[in-house]
């Protein structure tokens, strides 16, 4: 699937999506990028769809789309979105081993270095936004993407499990994410283990009922 089809999102479909990965999760410490994550969310549309909510322009998520092309050069893993509020999401898998996110403590030092998987998967995201900043925000090419002039884009990359880092490991995780703007573009990054927190949570706030003065 190279471009977005729509999608009426089923809460009930979605969390035993959200179970499955779940299982996923606690069966398997580690996950490879092609042969487990990837397979996996592509035959979850629903979950797919989900991902759309870390973007915080996105109300209800009702297109995705799995390796969807940008204008030729790049694809990214899955994209979800809600046209109604042209706002999408483009995402970045990477895989779920032990030094995904940082690399072994060296001798003498204090502080792990980021893994050349990180950079690798960081730097898709950094070309995703310079190639959507050199099409402009206006242009045929993005019109027949998303459908629309100025769609508000987040960029989300996913990547390791919370087991295999420390809580500083964490921290400085959350950290780089929070504070990383590309270009005008802001990205997210999660753990397996906290995107699967993030989603519930942003399911559970959505279900609250309104307080009404």
């Amino acid at each position: 699937m190279k471009s977005f089809v729509p999608l009426s999102l089923d809460p009930s479909v979605l969390n035993q999506n959200l179970t499955e990965l779940e299982t996923l999760l606690s069966l398997d410490a580690s996950l490879r990028e092609r042969d487990q994550v990837l397979p996996f969310f592509k035959a979850r549309p629903h979950l797919c769809a989900a991902l759309g909510l870390t973007n915080n322009a996105v109300e209800l998520p009702d297109r995705w789309a799995s390796e969807l092309d940008l204008f030729g050069d790049f694809a990214c893993d899955v994209a979800a979105g809600d046209s109604e509020a042209n706002a999408y999401t483009l995402v970045e898998f990477e895989d779920a081993q032990e030094l995904s996110i940082f690399s072994r403590l060296k001798a003498g030092k204090t502080m792990k270095q980021w893994s050349r998987r990180f950079e690798r998967g960081f730097s898709q995201l950094v070309d995703w936004a310079w190639r959507l900043s050199a099409e402009g925000e206006s242009s045929a090419a993005i019109r027949r993407i998303f459908g629309d002039d100025n769609p508000t884009i987040h960029l989300l990359l996913v990547i390791g499990r919370d087991a295999d880092l420390t809580k500083d490991d964490l921290a400085r995780l959350r950290w780089r994410a929070q504070h990383t703007s590309l270009g005008h573009f802001r990205m997210s990054c999660f753990t397996f283990d906290g995107l699967l927190h993030s989603i519930r949570r942003r399911l559970l706030l959505s279900a609250q009922p309104s307080n009404m003065a």
